[in-house]
């Protein structure tokens, strides 16, 4: 694995759990859920 990590944004009342990969450039979306259910 390279240079990566995992992030979470708060939008409203829901979550976004995100990888990010700076070497390529890239976001990864893993998951969007409702604050009370996003870590179920």
């Amino acid at each position: 694995m390279t240079n990566r990590d995992e992030w979470r944004m708060r939008v409203g009342n829901y979550r976004i759990v995100y990888d990010v990969d700076d070497e390529q450039r890239l976001v990864t979306i893993l998951k969007i859920g409702h604050r009370r259910d996003i870590y179920r």
